[in-house]
């Protein structure tokens, strides 16, 4: 039995990685679950490193056998990693368009993050014209005690959640802003809590303010943050402006996600 389409490039990569991703890929484009020797045969892996890197793969749920020795298919994590990957991709078609409106109406760049442990991760970002002076470029990742969108999921997250994180987290200077105190940090979890929007005032660039509010699920969850770039130098002047289209794009986004869930 030959392989299947998707087999990696010979030479290239990791083997160990190259075969987990075969057996995956294999299970994935499957319509039934596949016994050890098939997996063996369209992987061309030997029968005996198989059965160890499917040991790995059961442990952390990325695959599930249906008997004590197969046959196999996709576990939970790997299901649910899949779907987190839909999930991302169905935010940022919706926050797209108004994100471009929202960097045209402003004239300042805006940028869509999401959690990742103790860190946020840009997914998106619309660089407004020259004028704004910052460019939003995806795949930033910031601490959450610098960031005006991790300190507002900070200001989300359930309350033993957030003690866990100010107890271990160690406020490491980014500029010479940054904050210094988990005291001070503790001030402004509680101010974004109650007012809806958090602030990062040259903690995580210099010269630039950032200001996020919250993207909510259809069950008021926040499950991102969008944030515009402001230089410090034009803040205190634009803040009401900024902060009315902002929430009027996070609004949007928010609305347009609940919409698309609930559509039949």
């Amino acid at each position: 039995m030959s392989r299947h389409s998707t087999n990696s490039p010979p030479g290239n990569g990791v083997k160990s990685a190259q075969r987990t991703l075969d057996v995956l890929e294999i299970l994935a484009h499957s319509e039934r679950a596949l016994s050890h020797a098939e997996l063996a045969s369209r992987a061309a892996v030997p029968k005996s490193s198989l059965t160890q890197l499917l040991r790995t793969l059961q442990a952390r749920d990325y695959v599930e056998s249906m008997g004590p020795n197969g046959p196999y298919r996709l576990g939970a994590s790997a299901v649910n990693l899949i779907r987190h990957g839909q999930d991302i991709q169905r935010l940022v078609a919706s926050a797209r368009p108004h994100m471009e409106r929202l960097a045209l109406g402003t004239r300042y760049s805006a940028g869509l993050n999401i959690l990742r442990g103790d860190i946020v991760e840009r997914i998106l970002g619309v660089t407004a014209d020259e004028a704004s002076g910052y460019a939003m470029h995806e795949g930033v990742r910031a601490p959450l005690y610098a960031s005006s969108s991790g300190k507002l999921f900070l200001a989300h997250m359930k309350s033993e959640d957030m003690t866990s994180y100010l107890d271990r987290v160690q406020l490491r200077p980014i500029t010479s802003r940054s904050l210094k105190s988990a005291s001070e940090l503790r001030r402004q979890i509680r101010l974004a809590r109650e007012e809806g929007v958090a602030y990062s005032r040259d903690e995580f660039t210099r010269g630039i303010v950032g200001a996020s509010v919250p993207v909510v699920s259809a069950h008021g969850r926040m499950i991102a943050s969008l944030g515009l770039a402001v230089p410090s130098a034009e803040f205190d002047a634009q803040k009401d402006t900024v902060l009315t289209h902002l929430r009027k794009a996070a609004h949007g986004i928010s609305t347009q996600l609940s919409a698309a869930r609930t559509a039949p």
